[in-house]
């Protein structure tokens, strides 16, 4: 199964960095500074966090949805059996408060470009009480439609929020707002979205986390959508996050996950899925 060659690919590739490179150690908190790894990754499950790639790092992730569960449940094997939803990305560490990314989503073949920047960082001390940042993406579909290339583009910008409650829990908001330059009048009407992404990350052990995120759509949203939902668990494992969850949403970027999420998670409409994100070092850190 395609799924099964994407990971032993994947495995192999990490093996074979970590003869040349040892594997990078995370960063611990500094008692005197900012507080460190308000969250284990970038991204919740599709929600961008507040957390930051070092200078001169590389992030690589695969993001993977399958059906949902709930559909002819045996006869799609839980819904491994429908075709999945794959993003493939890439993010680099610029310097230590900005990085830039590009990634490719199989559903409507979406080329999408991003970019990161750290506002501030919350302190121990409480000098600075919260986490933010401000992240922007550019998303195209390449599906041939014989449409102008500028009907094609969607933009998101979002400002995540977050504020690292204990050792054990943090919690994030982050208004959002998308638009859309063409829609089709039909199952999407609207240029432009709103929405709040609220998500959480509960620490349950070293090595292991819950992780939930929900996206109310505030004011006009597209015909038939619903507010997506996802629930998951992080494992650590150095440089390496695993993320397996389930969500009403198969969508892996914010734009799309508002704006074409039908599926209610509370209804029974969930899906399995998995993100990998493996960091890789590439030299000294920058500033």
């Amino acid at each position: 199964m395609r799924i099964f060659k994407i990971i032993l690919l994947f495995t192999a590739f990490s093996l074979c960095h970590n003869l040349s490179v040892a594997q990078m150690e995370r960063e611990r908190v500094n008692p005197g500074g900012a507080i460190a790894e308000t969250f284990w990754a970038p991204n919740l499950v599709g929600l961008e966090t507040t957390e930051h790639i070092s200078a001169n790092n590389i992030n690589v992730t695969i993001m993977h949805s399958f059906g949902i569960l709930t559909d002819r449940t045996l006869q799609n094997f839980f819904g491994l059996d429908i075709g999945p939803n794959v993003r493939l990305g890439i993010d680099y560490g610029i310097t230590d408060k900005w990085s830039i990314g590009i990634g490719r989503m199989t559903d409507r073949k979406v080329v999408d470009l991003r970019s990161k920047v750290k506002i501030f960082q919350e302190t121990k001390d409480g000098s600075i009480p919260l986490s933010m940042s401000l992240k922007g993406d550019i998303g195209l579909t390449t599906l041939e439609n014989n449409r102008p290339v500028s009907d094609d583009l969607n933009y998101l910008l979002s400002i995540p929020v977050a504020k690292k409650i204990n050792d054990a829990l943090s919690l994030q908001a982050a208004p959002m707002y998308a638009h859309f330059n063409h829609v089709n009048g039909v199952t999407q009407t609207e240029n432009d979205l709103f929405a709040l992404g609220l998500g959480g990350e509960l620490h349950i052990s070293r090595r292991y986390a819950l992780i939930a995120e929900y996206y109310p759509v505030l004011g006009d949203r597209n015909p038939d959508t619903q507010n997506a939902f996802s629930l998951g668990l992080n494992i650590e494992t150095g440089g390496h996050v695993f993320q397996l969850f389930f969500a009403s949403s198969s969508w892996h970027t914010e734009q799309y996950i508002i704006s074409n999420n039908d599926q209610n998670f509370w209804a029974g409409d969930f899906r399995f899925g998995f993100n990998v994100n493996r960091v890789f070092t590439l030299g000294s850190r920058g500033n």
